[in-house]
């Protein structure tokens, strides 16, 4: 029995494997097309390939669900192409056996997703975003172009065009609003360095708006004070897909203190948290397809369905996370609504097959 779960762990893993190069590397062909769309500046065709396969564990942590399910219907496809799943089964191994061995091979996908997640996509995203972006050209944080980074501290509005691992500021415009929200001053610099708790500005441009008159005035230098730190600039540079999962709980609290609203980062946490149960559900689907309808189709047709079963799923998740909280269902619930339905569809299925 221990071998026969050993030959179906390894087929099973072997397959998730070679799905995982494929996919990996079409991927990797497709974000390299469409970055020699922004050839300019400094930023040539050397850096373009250093960020696709700099930022590429990033692509493959959203796609492990649908590598792990691909591979496992490929793995057990393959295992019924050759009839070894019959025979599998006529040597008395059940069903539910042959699942807890798949998943025990899933489980592996599972795991490196969590920590992907946690400890190595965010830091490597950071720096390849900072990367691309700084590396477009200067005149992309000078021009203010683009959609950078917000942030709101008070009556201050801040916008950051690019971000530096090491927290120095690229295109930093700061707008002051009295409490009656009137525009008051705006200051733009072209950089700034985080120097004994403070800002400081270089290439500085203030413009205040009075009532019946605006000023404007440059300086080499200034000071912006402000509660960012290079530490929490973490939080505003990166998108929640990017964050870990502890950054997103810390910063979804932060800014329900601060009453902006944390939904999008909270929907980020949930669906990073779930990861496992969802690539688990999907994994329980595919199983399901190589008992029931998929039992007799071709190795082709097999793959073909769980490209577009894993697509589905990603779009479904993808759209019913901002929809639920637009109508108020709360992140938790719409990331966990397609979970079940997959878990509900793969058990049916294979009551049904017996």
């Amino acid at each position: 029995m221990r071998k026969i779960d050993a030959h179906i762990r390894s087929s099973v893993i072997n397959a998730i494997l070679g799905v995982m190069v494929v996919l990996v590397m079409l991927d990797m062909v497709i974000a390299l097309l469409n970055q020699l769309d922004n050839l300019r500046g400094s930023y040539d065709f050397w850096d373009a390939l250093y960020y696709v396969v700099a930022s590429s564990p990033a692509r493959m942590y959203e796609m492990i669900p649908m590598i792990t399910l691909i591979g496992c219907l490929a793995g057990l496809g393959g295992l019924a192409t050759h009839s070894e799943l019959t025979a599998i089964r006529a040597a008395g191994v059940s069903t539910q056996r042959i699942m807890f061995s798949t998943m025990k091979a899933a489980s592996i996908m599972m795991v490196l997703g969590l920590v992907m997640g946690e400890y190595i996509v965010p830091d490597l995203e950071r720096m390849t975003t900072s990367f691309r972006t700084i590396a477009l050209g200067r005149e992309v944080a000078s021009s203010n172009e683009g959609r950078g980074h917000w942030h709101k501290e008070g009556n201050n509005y801040m916008r950051f065009s690019a971000i530096e691992p090491n927290g120095v500021l690229h295109g930093l415009s700061v707008y002051e609003f009295d409490n009656d929200k009137n525009l008051t001053s705006m200051t733009y610099a072209r950089r700034a360095l985080y120097q004994r708790a403070q800002w400081t500005m270089e290439e500085v441009t203030i413009t205040e708006v009075g009532e019946f008159e605006t000023t404007v005035e440059k300086k080499p230098t200034g000071i912006f004070n402000s509660l960012l730190t290079p530490e929490r600039l973490k939080f505003v540079a990166q998108d929640p897909s990017d964050m870990a999962i502890s950054t997103l709980y810390r910063y979804g609290q932060y800014l329900d203190e601060q009453g902006l609203g944390g939904g999008e980062f909270k929907l980020a946490f949930w669906k990073k948290i779930l990861q496992p149960l969802s690539t688990m559900a999907l994994v329980l689907l595919g199983i399901s397809f190589i008992f029931g309808p998929l039992r007799s189709v071709t190795m082709g047709q097999r793959l073909f369905s769980g490209i577009l079963v894993g697509l589905v799923y990603k779009i479904v998740v993808d759209l019913l996370g901002p929809l639920g909280l637009l109508i108020g269902i709360g992140p938790l619930m719409a990331n966990l609504i397609p979970i079940f339905v997959c878990l509900a569809w793969g058990t049916w299925t294979l009551r049904k097959a017996g």
